[in-house]
């Protein structure tokens, strides 16, 4: 059964800005790149020597918080931060757990509206044992950013008198960043003037934002040469530049394979200029090497990061795996190898598009501001080529009870912030049983077709998604991966206001597309076109008729967009026509079969039982 929201095309005037909301979909906030392209954190490599190091196992270890504005203090926990309404809950630093961490949870302590500058400072560091005059500080973070936090490192030689700081966090996005993060920064030149009375200090400000947590600092010597890649993309997805264009998918169906534009960003992390530098980029496909590229030699002075990019390339289209390697490569021995590689892996299938990364993390959820509201989650979908929408496919986590119902649906997106999108159909409810359940490292799928398939048209951007009418059935969505601002949406379509926000938690929404390049659903010259009975067990009668002459095919696909059977029946004359259609051999399950005349096509769904 099929059940339509209680929404029509609402402009809100004005948005809640606080911690506990999120901004409209629209809005151009940044933050880092999709977890599988960013560098984890290696604690086996060797990093250098340490001249100085703090766990945060216990306590703060006598560590100062001086807090000159507001009342959120830094703290140390070993459970990460307290519960909340926010509509995206911050987690705990990965790092650490069950080990203890500093953390200052503003979100937990703070107070709308309220200003923050607050500190975290080390007792007095002597490193005039140190034996160089190059260091870096270095820490394992997690910062989810609102809209208002600013974070910074600093370094005073004078007991705190003066300090020389470095801006480390700043419109970075809500959950965008990597969870942990390893961060360093060169305070060479700020601990020379007196190396034996240093103080390091974690520097928070914000009105009424989301936190900071840092744990397992260091103070390191800072290695010659050592050139990194920070991040890497295999596509030149930029929203705020060309929109929804070279989005980058996990999985691209044949008709959507489209050229890619590698890049990476590179960062000198020593103290010596670094010579012949150049990003080398490898493509291997399911048949082998299909591009080796490297951007010209250039010098990298200490601390520079730049962005470097790859030639362009198109993948062959060939069913299977694909890895894009990136290589950061320079005339000197690079002192610590194992962050000069980064690995971006797609594949491309039959018709899945796919965003997830194909393996559940955890469930997305309501959160407490909109609980028990009908909600959908899922994501905006670019076409190269015209294509049918046949069906959505949704993961939904281990959390969800048994007998909940979701569904699929296609919107056009909006334009205008504060207006929903703009409804074009749903798929029928489908009844969640235990098989469909994830735990984490699961990948099952449900798939809910469409009564008639969909006509997607090259060019155009759609916004599809899973969703719930029962909002207090306790439903939860898996994710698996983290996507760039603006793909990934969560919307509340009943609500009056921040209705719709962007994750940057990929939610496992994924759809499911047959190519017809060139064939429009048009039924010019089809008409009555049906099956009886519907459903059926043996066979079933199609019938359609034909307004003028032409050659006709049909076409059946199942649930997947396979196509399963496939049969030209010739040049027809005009009139009413009939065709027996034989599900010997055929599951359970919802097929769609199209009969195609001449350049025009239409489509019906029809129902296996057993």
């Amino acid at each position: 059964m099929k059940r339509r929201y209680a929404f029509g095309f609402i402009l809100i005037s004005s948005l809640t800005v606080s911690a506990q909301f999120a901004v409209p979909a629209m809005r151009f906030d940044k933050h880092g790149p999709r977890t599988p392209h960013t560098r984890p954190i290696a604690p086996q490599e060797n990093r250098g020597n340490a001249f100085y190091t703090e766990s945060f196992d216990t306590d703060l270890n006598g560590w100062e918080v001086v807090t000159p504005t507001g009342q959120v203090d830094w703290k140390w926990t070993n459970v990460g931060p307290g519960p909340t309404t926010s509509t995206y809950p911050v987690p705990a630093l990965n790092t650490s757990t069950p080990s203890g961490w500093a953390i200052i949870d503003d979100d937990y302590d703070g107070v709308n509206g309220q200003n923050t500058n607050a500190s975290l400072i080390s007792p007095v560091i002597d490193l005039s044992t140190a034996g160089t005059q190059y260091l870096k500080v270095e820490f394992d973070q997690y910062f989810q950013e609102f809209q208002l936090d600013t974070t910074f490192v600093g370094v005073s030689t004078d007991g705190g008198l003066t300090w020389s700081e470095v801006l480390i966090n700043e419109e970075v996005g809500r959950d965008g960043r990597p969870n942990p993060e390893l961060v360093d920064v060169d305070i060479s030149s700020f601990v020379a003037e007196n190396p034996s009375n240093v103080r390091i200090r974690f520097r928070y400000v914000s009105t009424w934002d989301y936190g900071w947590q840092v744990d397992n600092i260091a103070i390191r010597e800072l290695p010659a040469n050592d050139m990194a890649i920070l991040r890497a993309s295999s596509t030149a997805f930029d929203y705020e530049n060309t929109g929804f264009a070279f989005m980058d998918y996990s999985i691209y169906p044949q008709s959507e394979v489209t050229s890619m534009t590698p890049s990476a960003t590179l960062k000198n992390k020593g103290y010596l200029d670094q010579t012949g530098v150049q990003l080398v980029v490898d493509v291997q496909g399911p048949n082998g090497s299909e591009q080796s590229t490297q951007s010209t030699a250039a010098v990298y002075s200490p601390s520079t990061e730049t962005v470097e990019t790859a030639d362009a390339f198109t993948p062959s289209g060939a069913l299977g795996d694909y890895s894009v390697t990136f290589t950061v490569a320079q005339n000197e021995t690079d002192e610590l190898p194992s962050n000069n590689t980064l690995v971006n892996t797609f594949k491309v299938s039959d018709f899945v598009y796919a965003h997830d990364d194909g393996a559940t993390q955890s469930a997305i959820t309501q959160g407490i501001d909109a609980e028990n509201q009908p909600f959908e989650v899922g994501h905006h979908f670019s076409l190269i080529n015209d294509g049918l929408l046949t069906a959505v496919q949704v993961a939904v986590h281990a959390n969800t009870p048994v007998g909940t119902s979701v569904h699929g649906v296609i919107y056009n997106p909006s334009t205008t912030s504060g207006e929903h999108p703009g409804l074009i159909e749903f798929t029928d409810e489908y009844t969640v049983t235990t098989a469909d359940l994830n735990e984490s490292g699961d990948a099952n799928f449900i798939t809910m077709a469409f009564e008639t398939p969909i006509q997607l048209l090259a060019g155009q951007t759609y916004l599809i998604m899973a969703g719930t009418f029962e909002g207090d059935a306790g439903l939860e969505y898996a994710y698996s991966g983290s996507s760039e601002a603006q793909i990934s949406i969560i919307h509340f379509p009943d609500l009056l206001t921040d209705f719709e926000f962007y994750l940057t938690r990929t939610p496992m929404v994924r759809i499911l597309i047959n190519g017809g390049v060139g064939i429009t659903e048009n039924v010019t010259n089809i008409s009555n076109l049906s099956n009886q009975p519907n459903p059926f067990t043996g066979s079933t009668t199609i019938t359609f008729g034909v307004e003028t002459s032409a050659p006709v095919s049909i076409l059946v696909h199942d649930a997947t967009g396979r196509i399963i059977h496939t049969e030209t029946l010739g040049k027809l004359p005009a009139g009413q026509h009939r065709y027996v259609f034989s599900a010997e051999g055929l599951a359970a399950g919802v097929y769609t079969y199209t009969i195609q005349a001449g350049a025009n096509s239409s489509t019906r769904r029809m129902l296996v039982s057993r």
